[in-house]
């Protein structure tokens, strides 16, 4: 019996530690060109906390991998929005139904002051008119490709793919392994998780519902059938040598209750203003 119970014992701590070796706590630090402060994401227990998303230091976007949900967290209100794929399909479908009214509405105040604008902004309850007015992105499919393997700009090796809108093509993403990287499994495959969710969620918020809905500096194409994780982009409308890169990522431990939402904010629905 005591033999039992130490093989018992023994079986538990073997697998509380290849627990804690696939999942770990992981900083990655992205430089994106034309700012001076890096775009940073932690990673701890599938969840990734991305802080001052788009640079707004007011904004935080928190990905939880098993419920398959963002959140929006918004310091200056002190509230939170999930973002969910049936939301942000539901925000699509109001676009394309008010998209006419209000591009049309746009056009005539265009004439105005921005005064004028802004009261208009106002009685419409918010509307960000010079967004709902602008124009549709190019929504044909960007296709991809295996472009061979390249190193970055911090000394990454990498796996290099190109994106293509028809004959035109929109950059490249250098793709590498978790080996590269030296990410614990469960820490890669969270990060994946929720480059699958960033591709699907911009997959349903086409056209201008996708100028509402930014789920951090990581590409949204899909890339499913190219395993890594992003350590370079090239936009190639830019005159930039690289859009983002990698420039450090660690294993640095979070402090508790860092990945949560902070006490006391309130939930909200997701709107388009």
């Amino acid at each position: 019996m005591a033999r039992l119970s130490r093989r018992i014992a023994s079986a538990t701590l073997a697998f509380l530690f290849s627990i804690a070796a696939a999942f770990a706590d992981t900083t990655l630090q992205y430089q994106v060109a034309g700012e001076q402060t890096p775009q940073s994401l932690f990673v701890k227990d599938g969840q990734v906390l991305i802080k001052s998303a788009g640079g707004d230091p007011k904004l935080d976007i928190l990905f939880n991998r098993s419920r398959n949900t963002a959140f929006l967290i918004d310091h200056r209100k002190q509230a939170y929005m999930p973002v969910t794929e049936q939301r942000v399909a539901e925000l699509a479908s109001q676009v394309q139904d008010v998209q006419p009214l209000l591009r049309g509405l746009g056009e005539q105040l265009k004439k105005v002051s921005p005064e004028q604008k802004a009261q208009w902004s106002d009685i419409l309850g918010g509307v960000d008119l010079d967004r709902v007015t602008a124009k549709s992105e190019d929504n044909r499919p960007i296709l991809l490709t295996q472009a061979g393997t390249a190193t970055t700009q911090g000394g990454y090796a990498c796996s290099k793919v190109e994106l293509r809108q028809g004959g035109d093509k929109k950059g490249d993403i250098c793709l590498a392994s978790a080996e590269t990287l030296k990410l614990p499994a469960g820490d890669y495959e969270t990060l994946r998780a929720m480059m699958m969710f960033s591709s699907r969620i911009a997959d349903k918020a086409k056209g201008a519902a996708a100028h509402y809905v930014d789920l951090g500096p990581l590409p949204t194409v899909n890339l499913s059938e190219y395993p890594g994780i992003p350590v370079e982009l090239h936009d190639a409308s830019s005159k930039q040598a690289a859009t983002l890169t990698l420039s450090r990522i660690s294993s640095d431990t979070l402090p508790p209750g860092a990945m949560g939402i902070p006490e006391g904010y309130s939930a909200k629905k997701l709107k388009l203003w």
